[in-house]
């Protein structure tokens, strides 16, 4: 049980070292040319989003039922934002030369149910940690 969530923490950790260099130097722009506030607001979000993200992958190390907790809060912004834990695989294939296969539009549309379906697993195996946690608590 253990593991899991410390393999849950590390694919968060994954997931904010992806995206946070690309979305700060999103929002780095939104300043330097002529963006509405909407968009400068948007772009804020979207690091503050990937900071919860670094914080559940501290807290699934070290207190995991908080660290859960933070997971069942990232669930609208993993949706909002497009945020899955195992998004890391199609950025690792594209940087291991997989770069034509990866961009097709045939591979994101299959890969974008596939993220879906290991997302919902996921979740759904976090819930049945968090009890497991529950129940541990209250035998104590």
């Amino acid at each position: 049980m253990k593991w899991g969530l410390r393999i849950f923490g590390i694919l968060d950790l994954l997931t904010f070292l992806i995206f946070i260099p690309s979305k700060i130097n999103h929002l780095l722009s939104t300043f330097q040319f002529p963006f509405s506030l909407s968009a400068k607001v948007s772009a804020f979000w979207e690091i503050s989003a990937l900071f919860f993200f670094l914080t559940t992958a501290l807290y699934l190390w070290f207190k995991p039922k908080l660290g859960l907790l933070f997971t069942f809060f990232l669930i609208p912004f993993r949706v909002v934002f497009s945020y899955y834990s195992f998004d890391f695989l199609s950025y690792l294939a594209y940087n291991l030369g997989f770069s034509t296969l990866v961009s097709s539009a045939n591979f994101q549309y299959n890969w974008f149910y596939c993220l879906l379906t290991f997302e919902a697993f996921r979740y759904l195996y976090s819930f049945y940690l968090y009890y497991k946690l529950g129940d541990c608590d209250e035998n104590d």
